[in-house]
């Protein structure tokens, strides 16, 4: 009809949130605009197989480790930092592209995520009036992303058909089934039987799982 305006129709951002499950919870039934995939391995391996728009990792817990994972990151997407007072510097310093208190309304939390996802920088406002700001060290670049997450090995074939170590590859890249199906030239139901093989054959039950436990096993290099 002439003269209504456009629809738009806005998608779910994905999220890899490395943290506490209660409070992951309480984001999940507090937004339906975001769709939160623990990390529950490695954190570079779960964003890029969750294909994560943003990254949020609460620094409060294993502190020393989350600034680790921070730095060493290689998947170029923006990362919220859930801090408590006194770790801002440090999560900016590590490469954070923003921080907010661990104990701020899941709401709050949300919309650091929506901001970061549109390009916006997310300093808690307790940060800026704590007067650390201004001291606070640049954070570290992005790393740029590699071309491909994994590489299969010579060793695979023995457990991995020649078709099922390139969808293996594909996976760690973070494919869907239907990404994976036009990649190879093959139909979508083939794909997902290959997928279900895969997961069967690494015991897995989750895609990262079985990228996870086949690259324990030597199958990909990361």
């Amino acid at each position: 009809m002439k003269g209504l305006p456009p629809i738009t129709i806005t998608m779910p951002l994905r999220v890899a949130f490395q943290g506490d499950a209660i409070l992951l919870d309480s984001l999940s039934r507090d937004t339906d605009r975001l769709i939160l995939s623990p990390v529950e391995t490695s954190l570079e391996i779960s964003a890029r197989v969750t294909q994560a728009e943003v990254i949020v990792v609460d620094v409060t817990h294993n502190t020393a480790r989350a600034l680790v994972d921070i730095r060493d990151l290689a998947f170029d997407r923006p990362i919220l930092a859930l801090v408590r007072e006194g770790q801002e510097a440090d999560a900016l310093a590590a490469g954070a592209d923003g921080v907010i208190r661990r104990d701020s309304k899941p709401r709050a939390i949300a919309a650091a995520i929506e901001a970061l996802h549109h390009g916006l920088a997310v300093l808690d406002l307790k940060y800026l009036q704590g007067g650390s700001f201004k001291h606070a060290p640049a954070a570290a670049q992005p790393i740029s992303m590699p071309g491909a997450l994994a590489t299969i090995t010579k060793g695979a074939n023995d457990v991995l058909t020649p078709r099922e170590s390139e969808v293996m590859t594909l996976l760690a890249e973070g494919l869907s089934n239907k990404e994976i199906a036009v990649k190879l030239e093959i139909s979508e139901h083939t794909a997902k039987f290959h997928v279900n093989s895969i997961l069967q054959k690494m015991g897995a039950q989750k895609r990262v799982e079985a990228v996870v436990r086949a690259a324990k096993m030597g199958l990909i290099e990361i």
